[in-house]
């Protein structure tokens, strides 16, 4: 494992995409907003994505408090997640992941103190070596892991050069050897130190295949050396008028056989004679100790004071854990907020209209918590019924119209799922029809038949809904009763049928798409119930939420085996803050090109309430293509009619 240079990059560009990059900045900070908490639980996914595909296991991770650790089953992270500290945050999941996967937790057991920094320091090299050599592409996660927690160019590498570094302690020699891969660290710098690289040999580390390999073969004997160095140092510090190191091997000018010898007397205790074996053996040549002291220099108070507290920092995560004073918690206002929307499917993004942030707001597969959905008010249902307490009559009215009118177009979708096979005889080409074999003695040629198998295509619809303002009243019962017959018919088509329901709403910074029924999830009812709660009361957002549904990646493309639709129902052009006129419509323009070129038909219908508009303005023809129309409240439900003879005509032959 190679000394690391203090090179700064970001690397979450890769999973999260620029405009999730751009938006997922430093602006991030500030309030405990709803926007803040999602976007610090698509970081806090993209984490568990990153645990997930190494360890190829459910391992849980959860994301709370102001520290970071494993617990050999589970991983917690600490809940401030930024761009700013997004690969630091990878690196140290895969890390504290790799832990659950390769360490012996029972043989960590029963160890503490400095003797356990050196251990977990060892075992962490291993552990990680092992990773980049498997899943090299997570290689720079770990790199900006150990540039953030012992790359100090400023602090470290002063600590390195000085005075201080060379004062034989225990404490010392755990500071050189957990910056063995800073640029500044020198091997000479201890009696003994080379002893101890060569010993750990980071760049053969994976020789060691267990965390108990570790313990024998390599932190046992580093520490005994540390001990003896340490001890050694206690004797010569006695005995501070003393110029040379005992020798190895004393020679006294008056020699005693060995026989004569008393306990005590001119001999040294066999403890002592290794001490001063070692010491001079691991000691480096005197001239380049010398040259090495020349250029040390000493510490101030401050810089010392600075020192301690970066070591301390390391040497936390060195024992497998982080100091409190380094990683900040969310703001209690964001923590509650993450706690109330718990799993819901919400996403942020940036647009590429600069400036508008966008919400993706899947409400399908979870259940809603409807204060977080914008354009929806929050009321219960009424007592024994489908529909919200406060949903108008006349809403009601026309989504039971709709199902009535879903209902008998279903009825002749009922057999769109089945096959039609139809068997041509007495041909003169195909397959030998067996029957009219014994004819061909007697000159008959037309044996052959053919088999003609004719299914109907399967389709998949996403209507996106209008909700502005200005589309309340007649135009919105009528898209009500229009799309409830939509999804009513589809019903009986035994699944050839599928279909998506999106509403188009305005927050106070954000355009919002909100999904809020699929029939592969949900039963009918889901669609009444979350259509009688849509306020019907925002602007006009258009491409802003077609980009935010094409980010999210929540539309079906077609494709040879399936038909797909995007049926848009809106009565303006698009209008929200700075977004409008010819860069809106150019924006909205480019959104649908987007959504066609995933082989999806664009249907699009301009509801107005003047009966005498027969054709959609230029602007609206520019945006969704030739095909758009324009239609009355009264004349939109005959779409549902339109997109029935649609299914019924679509047939291959197989």
């Amino acid at each position: 494992m190679k000394k690391l240079k203090n090179i700064q990059s970001q690397h979450s560009s890769f999973w999260l995409g620029k405009s999730s990059q751009e938006l997922y900045g430093a602006s991030v900070s500030g309030g405990g907003t709803i926007v803040k908490a999602i976007k610090m639980r698509s970081y806090q996914r993209a984490v568990s994505n990153f645990v997930k595909i190494l360890t190829k296991k459910e391992i849980p991770v959860q994301f709370a408090g102001t520290q970071s650790f494993t617990t050999g089953k589970a991983i917690t992270i600490s809940a401030d997640i930024s761009n700013k500290n997004f690969d630091v945050a990878v690196g140290l999941a895969l890390h504290e992941a790799s832990h659950i996967i390769l360490t012996d937790f029972n043989a960590l057991s029963g160890i503490s103190g400095w003797q356990f920094s050196i251990l977990n320091w060892v075992e962490d090299r291993r552990i990680d070596a092992y990773v980049m050599a498997n899943a090299p592409g997570y290689k720079e996660y770990y790199n900006a892991l150990y540039r953030h927690y012992f790359i100090y160019e400023e602090t470290v590498g002063k600590y390195l050069r000085s005075t201080q570094a060379t004062k034989v302690t225990t404490e010392n020699y755990v500071r050189q050897i957990i910056n063995m891969l800073h640029p500044e660290f020198k091997a000479n710098a201890l009696p003994g130190l080379q002893r101890i690289v060569d010993l750990i040999d980071t760049e053969n580390i994976s020789r060691l295949k267990s965390t108990q390999e570790v313990y024998d073969k390599v932190c046992l004997p580093v520490y005994e050396i540390i001990e003896q160095m340490v001890a050694l140092e206690a004797i010569h510090a006695s005995n501070p008028d003393q110029e040379e190191l005992p020798s190895t091997n004393p020679q006294v000018e008056d020699e005693t056989p060995a026989d004569d010898v008393k306990p005590g007397e001119n001999q040294e205790s066999e403890e002592e004679e290794q001490f001063d074996e070692t010491y001079t053996e691991s000691t480096p040549d005197q001239e380049e100790v010398e040259s090495e002291e020349e250029g040390r220099i000493d510490l101030t108070s401050d810089e010392v004071r600075a020192i301690d507290e970066a070591m301390e920092k390391m040497e936390s995560f060195a024992r497998g854990e982080l100091p409190q004073s380094d990683l900040k918690g969310a703001d209690k206002g964001t923590t509650k907020i993450l706690q109330d929307i718990g799993n819901q499917d919400i996403e942020v993004y940036s647009s590429q209209y600069k400036g508008i942030r966008l919400l993706v707001h899947d409400i399908t597969r979870t259940t809603p918590d409807w204060s977080y959905v914008e354009g929806f008010s929050p009321h219960q249902l009424a007592e024994g019924s489908i529909y919200s307490e406060r949903c108008y009559r006349a809403y009601i009215g026309a989504m039971e119209e709709g199902l009535a009118m879903g209902a008998s177009l279903g009825r002749k979708l009922q057999l769109v799922g089945e096959q039609r096979t139809l068997v041509t005889n007495r041909l003169k080409s195909g397959s030998i029809d067996k029957r009219r074999l014994a004819g061909l003695g007697y000159g008959i040629e037309n044996v052959f038949n053919q088999i003609t198998t004719e299914k109907h295509r399967k389709a998949n619809l996403h209507i996106s809904l209008d909700s502005s303002g200005s589309m309340s009243g007649r135009s919105w019962m009528a898209a009500l009763k229009t799309t409830v017959a939509i999804a009513r018919a589809a019903q009986s088509s035994a699944g050839m049928i599928t279909l998506q329901v999106s509403t188009r709403d305005t927050g106070s910074k954000s355009a919002v798409a909100n999904i809020i029924y699929d029939s592969r999830f949900n039963g009918i009812n889901t669609l009444l119930s979350n259509l009688s709660r849509c306020t019907v009361s925002s602007l006009t957002p258009e491409g802003l939420c077609f980009e935010g549904l094409l980010q999210a990646k929540k539309l079906i493309p077609g494709t040879k085996d399936v038909d797909s639709y995007f049926i848009n129902v809106s009565d303006g052009e698009p209008c929200y803050n700075s977004y409008s006129g010819y860069k809106a419509l150019a924006h909205t323009k480019k959104q649908v090109d987007g959504i066609r070129s995933l082989g999806i038909s664009i249907l699009s219908f301009y509801v107005s309430g003047d009966s005498s508009q027969t054709t959609p303005s230029y602007n609206f023809k520019n945006m969704y293509g030739k095909d758009a129309k324009a239609c009355t409240p009264d004349s939109l439900t005959g779409l549902a009619k339109v997109l029935n003879s649609k299914f019924l005509e679509a047939k291959e032959v197989v």
